[in-house]
């Protein structure tokens, strides 16, 4: 499995506006500069945090980009949505509309695996939210307070 640059500086860019979120709008400019990714992608990025209602555009001179919810409602998992579609792409899926092109179908004892390993993911991700990322205070033998508070549940 492996995580993809677009949502590698998605979660940035919303760590970002989640640590100015209640102040002033930030500029594409400054986030792009701030996390050290291309201001290019930063825009595409933004674009897509938008049309997934994660973030609001404020026009004008001291316009730029805001949170559209408070930290703590806004989960990783819905940022992972809003760049990739899912959170985890289930390989059997592939299969399921369409031309059959799985050889396996029917009989095939890693079908379950790769469905329980993305419930899995997604609850995982569905279970950390921005604020709790911020908040990551190092817990009991350094978790971060939100990792533990993940095991606990």
């Amino acid at each position: 499995m492996r995580i993809t640059s677009s949502v590698e500086y998605a979660t940035r860019l919303m760590l970002t506006l989640a640590r100015e979120h209640g102040r002033a709008p930030v500029a594409a400019e400054r986030l792009a500069e701030s996390d050290a990714i291309p201001a290019d992608y930063v825009s595409q990025l933004l674009v897509k945090l938008r049309r997934a209602g994660l973030v609001v555009s404020h026009r004008g001179s001291a316009g730029g980009y805001s949170l559209s919810e408070a930290p703590g409602k806004i989960t990783l998992a819905r940022v992972v949505r809003a760049v990739d579609d899912v959170v985890f792409e289930d390989v059997c899926a592939r299969y399921a509309d369409g031309p059959k092109d799985c050889r396996h179908q029917g009989a095939c004892a890693l079908s379950p695996v790769w469905s329980g390993l993305g419930s899995v993911l997604t609850r995982y991700l569905e279970g950390i939210t921005l604020a709790d990322v911020l908040s990551g205070a190092p817990a009991a033998c350094g978790t971060p307070v939100w990792l533990e508070k993940l095991s606990s549940s």
